[in-house]
């Protein structure tokens, strides 16, 4: 799958993402570090990206409706929950595809995931 890292996603977890074959590109790459979340999400967009985020922010539907996007993975992580969080990213991962996500969010915790269209 083809993600855009948000400034927030810890750089171990890019290079986890990478090192599955999903093709990574961070918000820093892209020169839109310090950025509003409108115009990272409107990249993201542009350059068929899925977003991913540890920014709760994305995970209000009212505002980022799930219609103006491809796609929004939030991870409700933190630096002791690491591994328990990409276990289920990972998992989830398996089991879809970028088609799939499309106009969807999904936000993934220590031990599960939920899915909104």
């Amino acid at each position: 799958m083809k993600f855009l890292a948000d400034e927030c996603v810890y750089r171990i977890t890019v290079q986890m993402l990478r090192a599955y074959g999903h093709d990574v590109l961070t918000v820093q790459e892209a020169g839109f570090a310090g950025k509003s979340d409108d115009e990272v999400l409107a990249h993201a967009v542009a350059e068929g990206r899925i977003l991913i985020t540890n920014d709760m922010h994305f995970s209000n539907t009212l505002l980022f409706p799930t219609e103006r996007h491809l796609g929004v993975v939030v991870l409700k992580i933190r630096p002791r929950t690491l591994e328990q969080v990409h276990d289920v990213l990972i998992r989830f991962l398996d089991i879809v595809d970028q088609e799939a996500m499309e106009k969807t969010l999904v936000i993934i915790d220590r031990n599960k995931y939920r899915v909104r269209r």
